[in-house]
């Protein structure tokens, strides 16, 4: 009896080796197989390349408002004071509330690029008011940061106030739309004031 519990035994180890020796094998070929298939895809011919992109004068005041913006909000973040913070939040969402403007301005100018015959002043006004803005922004920015640093010297929330007032008179930073494509022209009058 002793002879066929060894004889159950050996064939237990043999079925359990040979199990996991067909597992190794099938793991292998799995490996394998997808290994193939990026050979192949390598030798496959490129997709056909995307038509080149002219460089975008524009894009570049936009993306310096935008970093302004995001400069002037991380620096308020880093404020302590709760009510500071808040206070000096709503100068930040101020700024931020004129970027529609400036991507409007993008939009604009993108779009006279496009058919620019006899638009070169106005081209001109359009980019120069984007520049402008990037200056306006950056320097909006370092006030905000100013307040910031002296509010970190000395945490005199009555100056925080005085300061948060002057920044809000600064507003709007943009001028209108109407003085960039038609600086020379008269105000209007509007058939309400006959």
């Amino acid at each position: 009896m002793d002879g066929l519990w060894v004889q159950v035994l050996v064939a237990v180890v043999a079925g359990a080796v040979g199990a996991a020796a067909t597992m190794v094998f099938a793991a292998a070929v799995r490996r394998r197989v997808p290994g193939r298939q990026q050979r192949q895809e390598v030798h496959a011919p490129p997709p056909p390349a995307a038509p080149a992109v002219p460089p975008d004068r524009w894009s570049p005041q936009l993306q310096r408002c935008e970093q302004a913006i995001r400069r002037a909000g991380s620096a308020v973040e880093s404020v302590s004071s709760a009510h500071a913070r808040q206070t000096l939040n709503a100068v930040v969402q101020r700024m931020d509330a004129e970027m529609p403007h400036i991507r409007a301005l993008v939009e604009l100018g993108r779009g006279l690029d496009a058919d620019a015959v006899g638009q070169e002043v106005v081209l001109h006004r359009v980019h120069q008011q984007l520049e402008d803005a990037a200056v306006r922004f950056a320097m909006f920015t370092d006030h905000v940061l100013e307040v910031v640093l002296q509010l970190v010297a000395d945490p005199d929330m009555g100056r925080v106030h005085q300061q948060v007032t002057v920044l809000r008179e600064q507003f709007p930073l943009l001028r209108p739309m109407s003085a960039v494509l038609a600086p020379d022209a008269a105000p209007r009058r509007s058939l309400l004031n006959v």
